[in-house]
């Protein structure tokens, strides 16, 4: 195809209501009960306040709680989407990215607003690359992506460039502020999330299995921590959600998408 049928069928595929709903709504029993699972965490949680040092429940339809639960459920079935190699987890990734942003500016985590940017720009570029390597016409039911696979000198470089970005970004953080003239609370735990989600992004739109999983799984150990220190219940029964849903994007990736297949290509 041409790069401007590429995106015209990346866009349809994307952002039409009839795949949006079908790809949620087409699934297996098992997955249906594990996004409602998922789904239910984000619901309890909006009800969860912490007052004079204790954590209660309590209904607070605050603007910040309602766009953290708007955050949440997008979020969840965006990453339920892509661990099942859907092209439209791209469509609740970018609501997701956008209430997102919000809720971190409040927040002064500046990190996480510069991340939720890139995401949205990474989001049409996997539209673009999962679009261009989808199957022929007659394996398109499946709607599933090949998987590749990352060498040890791979490996190598991304361990180099993480580290240093870290270094980097942390220091921009502690020294930087966004719009505002308060400075980000906590650079380095900010800066260590952002950094190692934006090399998970990447590598996702590129299609590497295994290796973007233990980047996201790390990244959420460093997610929860930075939403405990800042307090709010959403924000952390999403990233509970995030790692839950790692683990089973883990195994799809490395395992299903492998089988059916595919190409295992190297990177460098």
């Amino acid at each position: 195809m041409r790069r401007k049928e590429i995106w015209q069928s990346a866009i349809v595929r994307t952002f039409s209501p009839k795949y949006l709903f079908s790809d949620l709504f087409q699934v297996s029993d098992f997955k249906r009960i594990y996004l409602f699972f998922l789904l239910l965490i984000q619901l309890v949680s909006f009800f969860l306040i912490f007052i004079n040092g204790k954590i209660q429940f309590q209904f607070s339809p605050t603007i910040i709680n309602n766009i953290s639960l708007l955050a949440a459920i997008t979020g969840v079935l965006s990453v339920v989407l892509v661990a099942n190699g859907k092209i439209t987890n791209y469509f609740w990734g970018i609501v997701e990215s956008i209430a997102y942003i919000y809720v971190s500016f409040e927040s002064h985590l500046y990190g996480e607003v510069y991340l939720n940017l890139f995401f949205i720009l990474m989001d049409f570029i996997g539209i673009y690359q999962w679009t261009k390597t989808e199957k022929p016409q007659q394996e398109q039911s499946k709607k599933k992506v090949t998987a590749r696979s990352m060498s040890i000198r791979g490996w190598f470089f991304l361990a180099i460039t993480l580290v240093l970005s870290w270094w980097l970004l942390s220091l921009f953080l502690s020294r930087v502020p966004f719009i505002t003239p308060q400075l980000d609370p906590h650079p380095y735990i900010d800066s260590m999330s952002t950094v190692l989600q934006v090399f998970a992004m990447i590598l996702m739109a590129f299609r590497f299995g295994a290796s973007q999983w233990l980047l996201w799984n790390i990244s959420h150990i460093a997610e929860l921590i930075l939403w405990t220190v800042n307090f709010n219940p959403v924000m952390l029964a999403l990233w509970i959600a995030f790692s839950i849903n790692s683990i089973y994007g883990f195994y799809v990736w490395t395992f299903k998408l492998k089988d059916g297949a595919q190409e295992r290509d190297a990177i460098v």
